[in-house]
């Protein structure tokens, strides 16, 4: 049961880069209850994100934060410091798209302060991005700027190409 939960999941994955956002949330729904089925928290708690995160994708925001706010109980009551980082990036997204641009900035510095702890300076570039994005339509031109910059020089690091959507962000230049 959990092999197939979590080939459910990998699908779920497949599909969002795809485009695939309601494909992917039936593959990650199937999985949230193969988990559920098989007793596994931390797969639970996985998909639980994943259904809120493809929820959020579809525009589905209060969905996305009912599933991630019980991803994010499950991942804290296990100590899953990269689940509940990964779950707090997906609240910030989805209250930001409910147009609370507080709480949303509040749940992207809840993520970005995890995966810096954890050295995940890809999901911290990603998240300084969306933080950005958020500060940019709360009216804080000067802040976004500085998210982005910082997740620009994260990005230029690594070598990724995400660096190139970062800088036309700011315009072209950094």
């Amino acid at each position: 049961m959990v092999e197939q939960a979590r080939t459910h999941h990998k699908f779920a994955l497949v599909l969002e880069q795809q485009g695939d956002y309601r494909g992917a949330l039936s593959h990650a729904r199937q999985a949230l209850d193969r988990f559920r089925t098989a007793g596994e928290p931390l797969g639970q708690a996985n998909a639980l994100n994943a259904v809120g995160w493809f929820h959020a994708l579809l525009g589905e925001h209060p969905q996305a934060v009912s599933y991630c706010g019980s991803a994010l109980t499950v991942h804290q009551q296990l100590g899953d410091r990269q689940g509940e980082a990964d779950t707090w990036d997906s609240l910030g997204y989805a209250h930001h798209h409910l147009g609370d641009y507080e709480l949303s900035a509040t749940c992207f510095e809840q993520a970005l302060d995890l995966y810096e702890r954890l050295g995940n300076r890809f999901s911290s570039a990603d998240t300084l991005v969306r933080l950005g994005d958020v500060l940019q339509a709360a009216g804080d031109t000067g802040g976004a700027n500085r998210r982005w910059q910082q997740a620009l020089a994260i990005l230029d690091d690594l070598d990724h190409p995400n660096a190139e959507f970062v800088l036309s962000k700011l315009g072209g230049t950094a």
